[in-house]
C-alpha cells in the first residue's frame, strides 16, 4: 500500500484546531449562534470513549509534548505506533465522516471553515500521515515513513517558543482546561496586541465560564464594576464638555442602554457589548 496524500478534512488535530479557532473568533465577533454550534460539535464528537477522541489524544500529545533528547523521542514514537494500532479503524472512519458532515452542514456555509490558517499545519499533516501509516506499514512506504519519523523526532526534541497567552485560571482540568487554553491562544493570535489588560481579564473569565459551563462570581462582579465605571466616565465627560451636541446626544443614548443592562444572562452578546463599553470609557478618559 502506498502512502496516501494528506486530507485535511480527515486530520483530527487540524479539525480540532479549526473548531477551537471558530469558537474563539465567533465569540469575540459577537456571533453567538456560530460559537455555540462549533462548541456543540466539539463536545459531541470529541467525547471520551470514542475512537476519534483516542486518535485526537494521540495526535495532540505528539504535537504538544517536548522531551529532553532524541532517545526519549524515539521511545515516545514507538509507544505512539503501538497506540495507533489499537484503534478501531472502521469505527474511526465512520466517526470522522459524521464529524465532517456535521461541520459541512452547520459551519461551512461559505466554504471558509476548512481554509483557516494554522501555524503548524505541516507538522499536523506529518503526524496524521504517520498515524495512518503506522497501522499498515509497507515496503513501499518505509522511505517516507523514515523521513517523517525523523521530522517528528526532531520536533519532539527541539525547544519551541511558548505562545504568550492571557493569564490562565488554575481551577480547570482535563478537556476543559485544554479547550480554555486553546481558545485563549487563538484570541491572542488575532487580538493580543489590540485588547487592553482589562478587556483581556474579562475575556479570560468568560472563556473559563464558557469552556467549563460553570458560572463564576468573579465575572459578574467584574461586569458590574465595568458598568459603574463606564457610567461614571460618561457622566464626567458630559459635565465638562457639552459643546458637541451630537456627541452629547449619543452619550446620553449610550448611558440609557448601559444603565438598562441587568447582567441576568451573561452570554456572547453581553460580553461583546461590555468590551465596547470598556473601549468607550477608555476613549472618553483619553479626551479629558
Amino acid at each position: 500500500m502506498s502512502v496516501k496524500s494528506h486530507n485535511k478534512k480527515r486530520n483530527v488535530g487540524l479539525i480540532y484546531e479549526f473548531l477551537v479557532r471558530t469558537i474563539s473568533m465567533s465569540l469575540v465577533e459577537g456571533n453567538q449562534s456560530r460559537s455555540s454550534t462549533a462548541l456543540n460539535i466539539l463536545k459531541k464528537h470529541f467525547r471520551q470513549g470514542t475512537e476519534l477522541y483516542k486518535e485526537f489524544r494521540l495526535i495532540n500529545s505528539l504535537m504538544k509534548v517536548e522531551v529532553s533528547s532524541q532517545t526519549v523521542a524515539a521511545s515516545i514514537i514507538n509507544e505512539a505506533k503501538n497506540a495507533a494500532r489499537t484503534h478501531d479503524e472502521k469505527v474511526l472512519d465512520r466517526e470522522k465522516s459524521l464529524l465532517i458532515r456535521d461541520i459541512n452542514h452547520k459551519l461551512d456555509e461559505n466554504g471558509a471553515f476548512w481554509d483557516q490558517p494554522v501555524g503548524e499545519y505541516k507538522m499536523y499533516a506529518t503526524v496524521q500521515t504517520l498515524v495512518n501509516e503506522w497501522r499498515h506499514p509497507t515496503t513501499a512506504s518505509l522511505i517516507l515513513l523514515a523521513e517523517y519519523e525523523d521530522k517528528l523526532t526532531r520536533w519532539l526534541s527541539e525547544a519551541r517558543k511558548k505562545p504568550e497567552v492571557l493569564e490562565q485560571l488554575s481551577g480547570s482540568v482535563g478537556e476543559n482546561r485544554l479547550i480554555f487554553k486553546m481558545m485563549t491562544n487563538k484570541l491572542n493570535e488575532k487580538y493580543g496586541c489590540i485588547l487592553s489588560n482589562d478587556q483581556k481579564s474579562v475575556l479570560r473569565e468568560y472563556l473559563f465560564r464558557t469552556s467549563t459551563g460553570k458560572p463564576t462570581d468573579v465575572l459578574a462582579v467584574r461586569l458590574n464594576e465595568i458598568k459603574e465605571n463606564v457610567l461614571l466616565s460618561i457622566d464626567k465627560y458630559l459635565s465638562v464638555d457639552g459643546e458637541n451636541k451630537y456627541m452629547r446626544n449619543k452619550l446620553i443614548e449610550a448611558r440609557v442602554s448601559i444603565e438598562a443592562e441587568t447582567l441576568q444572562e451573561v452570554n456572547d452578546d453581553l460580553v461583546t457589548r461590555f468590551m465596547l463599553y470598556m473601549k468607550l470609557a477608555s476613549e472618553l478618559e483619553a479626551k479629558e
